[in-house]
């Protein structure tokens, strides 16, 4: 188990958890991740950088009394936790697998009390992220240079922005979309991955479908919206998005049917809704193949309203 002394809160990207109350938050927003997930995460969190042997997570997380397939577990564990972080294993942003050994944290950590004070790293020095440091000192030139060229190019990239939102023809000519994590209410065990698999494809093929016009939000940003209790107003105004795709897929072994619906968030109408009915086969062609049809419906609805707005 986690140390009794870890009550503090690891921050990373958007993200924090805090390992006393033992959940993990987005921008404040909770992402759902059951307890020995968390674990597994905290334990790495408390050794950023550094190589977590699976023989150490197992002493860690799995008390010698627990009966479990412990392979098995730490990699549906770490599985998890990648889902709740919007991860890659192949190209990861947050957890490196060190095939054979363990796994690594790899993004800038700091750590703080859990209600205010200066937060300070896993090191003990405040106001550092370990990382962070660690890349500014493996640059030959002075770190206050580094610091000061980055600040300068955020500051540039930032008014660049605030200039385009400004724009009325950016206005105009942009549209952002967002496609919601889709709704496990079927009876079959591999659900929740097919709502994962249609929501990524469904992501990449709209995205493909006028990049100067129209974007759409990664699937990391989306993630912490499943399940959530927050308003079409304020889930698209934290994702700056001008329209939201949400749906349910429904169905058992042999037949799967996906209901979707487009809504426009200046007015919350929900200007195109439609049913997919698919018999159940190939997850990974199913998942292409219904992703397919509804991007190919949606598309032109999204460009039809567009030209409309202008």
């Amino acid at each position: 188990m986690l140390r009794p002394d870890s009550c503090r809160v690891f921050r990373f990207a958007d993200f924090e958890a805090d390992v006393h109350a033992g959940q993990l938050r987005r921008d404040g927003v909770r992402v759902p991740l059951q307890e020995q997930p968390f674990q597994v995460l905290a334990a790495l969190l408390e050794r950023p950088g550094e190589l977590v042997w699976r023989e150490d997570l197992r002493q860690q997380v799995w008390p010698r009394d627990t009966f479990v397939e412990f392979d098995h577990a730490l990699n549906t564990a770490v599985k998890k936790i990648r889902i709740a972080l919007g991860d890659c294993a192949n190209s990861p942003c947050y957890i490196e697998t060190i095939p054979k050994r363990g796994y690594r944290f790899v993004a800038p950590v700091t750590v703080g009390p859990e209600h205010g004070g200066e937060p300070f790293s896993a090191g003990g020095r405040p106001g550092r992220t370990v990382r962070g440091l660690m890349l500014l000192r493996s640059w030959s030139g002075s770190p206050l240079r580094v610091v000061l060229a980055a600040t300068i190019l955020l500051s540039l990239v930032f008014l660049g922005m605030r200039w385009r939102a400004a724009s009325p023809d950016a206005r105009e000519e942009h549209i952002a979309m967002a496609v919601l994590p889709l709704e496990d209410w079927s009876n079959d065990s591999s659900g929740m991955s097919l709502c994962d698999g249609i929501g990524e494809e469904l992501i990449t093929e709209l995205g493909r479908a006028e990049p100067s016009r129209l974007s759409v939000s990664p699937r990391a940003l989306t993630l912490p919206y499943r399940h959530t209790a927050k308003t079409v107003a304020e889930v698209a105004h934290d994702l700056h998005a001008n329209y939201l795709l949400e749906g349910n897929l429904r169905g058992d072994s042999h037949h799967v049917r996906v209901t979707v619906e487009l809504i426009r968030v200046r007015d919350q109408e929900r200007v195109w809704g439609d049913n997919f009915d698919r018999e159940a086969g190939d997850p990974l062609a199913l998942e292409s193949e219904i992703a397919g049809a509804i991007a190919a419906k949606v598309k032109p609805v999204v460009m039809a309203g567009m030209a409309h707005d202008r």
